[in-house]
This record gives structure tokens, C-alpha cells and sequence, in this order.
């Protein structure tokens, strides 16, 4: 039986997914500026990358 968190947390997803595109993007478009001839599809990979780091910080802080 799922619990009443995961189907809680299920009707995020869709939004979850936004804030993680949108980040990406953020940062994209931070390193464009700092790199002018950036390879978009390599800073998306080390984007993804950072993020995923950080949630396994944040995951190890709870």
C-alpha cells in the first residue's frame, strides 16, 4: 500500500521536474556568461552533476 507521503509527494513531481529544468538553465546561463564559448550540452552534464552532489549533501545532513 503506498503511504500517504509518497502520494503526497507524487503530485509534485511534474513541479519538481520544472525547478530542476529551470535551475539547470539558471546556471547555464551563468557559466555562459563566464565562458564565452561554452559547450551547452557539456555545462548541462556538470550542472546535473553539481545538483546531484548537493542532494546527496543535503540527503546526508538529514
Amino acid at each position: 500500500m503506498t503511504s500517504l507521503e509518497q502520494v503526497e509527494i507524487s503530485k509534485y513531481h511534474n513541479e519538481l521536474v520544472h525547478d530542476v529544468r529551470h535551475l539547470v538553465q539558471k546556471y547555464g546561463r551563468i557559466m555562459g556568461w563566464e565562458v564565452p564559448e561554452l559547450d551547452e550540452a557539456e555545462a548541462s552534464k556538470l550542472i546535473l552533476q553539481a545538483l546531484k552532489n548537493a542532494l546527496a549533501d543535503v540527503e546526508r545532513e538529514q
